[in-house]
């Protein structure tokens, strides 16, 4: 298949933009990018999508998001994050059901796909994993899943065994690591240092270097998660996960709003991953992550929306718009971030943190043909200068017109392909509908 006639931004290492421009698909690779004429010249009886007017980009990578609380979107608001998760999050929890989940996995995979992004990672918490992974894997959609738990300094009902943790976590690894043709994969996930004893942080640890699992954990996002880590364990952080040796190229420091310059050093030297998720900082007052420091440090960087329930949506070109102007007013510098550096957040930054910078965020010959599609000559949008400042200031995920993963075209012209969004959107309703009551407490 060839999809050609747009613009084509490669984020290959020359970052290279092709105008009037072709993609090749053979199978779930690209096998060609290039020029358009040079396309038909190459592979003259290919099928064709027409990308006339748009611009293609690497699919996007929402690199931290939890899709469950689609179901709780707007349940709690105007709160700080201890204080949200309290009111707005723990008493719902225990409630869902097996369906309760698996529908609010399919809601959250239609919104990131609608969003343009083709890989995303759920950090689920705290039961009923597999109706969520099965949620994933029926979409399409390349997930990755980090097993999220609560050990202590939680409600009771909320705090699970180490025991118990590390069984559902082998388990989870065996029946889904890999499945879908290595599109879903397992990763390991406390949900804050605070909320685990340092014994399963480390055993937890030792699950994910037996397998090769990410470790992906919230770090220092708010002044009170960063002070119960303190009183917990008498360590900052990011000085608690270096000491136990956990810090490394397979770990996600979620946030990092409260991080000091000697946690950055830290973090940069270890080849640990930051996801910033700006939307998410703001929305609960959390703060400013210092992502320029962090990018001039060498700290990969990618982007996440965060959890419907704290966003409230998965708009990962939203998020984009975010990163670049939070910073610019904080540091009262417009050069301080760029909307290209944003850009390879959301693309290069994620494939990075993943570990898969060799399979996805760029469009190469013998990469997975991940592809987002953007409608550039919407009145919002039009005219274009440049095709990454237009998609990151101008653009929204209203605009995201096809999108394909391992090479499948799963949405075309704005419809999803195999996935009655309506349909789900009801079922999701029915389900609010049941724990109304509830939630309007």
């Amino acid at each position: 298949m060839i999809v050609s006639g747009g613009t084509v931004v490669t984020m290959d290492k020359k970052r290279r933009v092709i105008k009037d421009g072709a993609i090749v698909i053979g199978d779930d690779r690209i096998v060609f990018v290039g020029t358009k004429r040079d396309a038909k010249r190459r592979f003259p009886r290919e099928d064709e999508i027409d990308a006339e007017g748009k611009v293609i980009f690497p699919g996007f990578i929402n690199a931290h998001t939890h899709m469950f609380q689609v179901l709780l979107r707007g349940a709690a608001f105007d709160l700080p994050l201890l204080e949200w998760l309290k009111k707005g999050i723990w008493p719902f929890l225990e409630k869902f059901r097996e369906n309760d989940v698996y529908v609010g996995g399919l809601l959250g995979c239609v919104e990131n796909i609608k969003s343009g992004v083709t890989c995303v990672v759920d950090n689920h918490y705290p039961r009923l994993f597999d109706p969520l992974i099965r949620a994933v894997a029926e979409t399409g959609v390349r997930g990755l899943i980090p097993r999220g738990f609560y050990e202590t300094n939680v409600p009771d009902e909320l705090a699970q065994s180490p025991d118990e943790i590390l069984t559902d976590l082998e388990k989870l690894v065996k029946k889904w690591h890999g499945a879908n043709g290595g599109r879903i994969m397992i990763g390991v996930a406390p949900m804050i240092a605070g909320f685990a004893t340092r014994k399963l942080l480390l055993d937890a640890k030792e699950v994910a270097d037996r397998y090769g699992l990410i470790y992906h954990v919230h770090i220092s996002e708010t002044m009170g998660d960063l002070d119960l880590t303190k009183r917990t364990h008498g360590k900052r952080d990011v000085e608690l996960f270096k000491e136990l040796g956990i810090l490394g190229p397979r770990f996600h420091a979620v946030h990092s709003v409260w991080v000091s310059d000697e946690d950055i050093e830290t973090l940069a030297l270890s080849g640990s991953h930051v996801v910033h998720n700006p939307v998410s900082n703001m929305y609960l007052g959390s703060g400013v992550a210092p992502v320029p420091e962090m990018l001039a440090a060498g700290v990969n960087v990618a982007l996440g929306t965060d959890g419907p329930a704290s966003n409230n949506n998965q708009d990962i070109i939203q998020s984009m718009k975010f990163a670049a102007c939070l910073h610019k007013v904080n540091k009262l510098d417009p050069a301080v971030i760029s909307a290209k550096q944003v850009l390879e957040m959301a693309t290069l930054g994620g494939a990075r943190a993943l570990g898969l910078e060799h399979e996805i965020g760029s469009l190469e010959n013998g990469k997975k043909a991940d592809m987002t599609i953007v409608d550039m000559q919407r009145p919002h949008i039009a005219p274009v200068h440049d095709p990454v400042a237009s998609l990151v200031y101008c653009a929204n995920c209203g605009d995201v017109d096809s999108v394909f993963i391992d090479g499948k075209l799963v949405m075309e012209n704005g419809v999803l392909k195999n996935i009655d969004e309506k349909k789900i959107v009801d079922r999701a309703n029915k389900v609010i509908g049941r724990l109304k009551e509830m939630i309007a407490l």
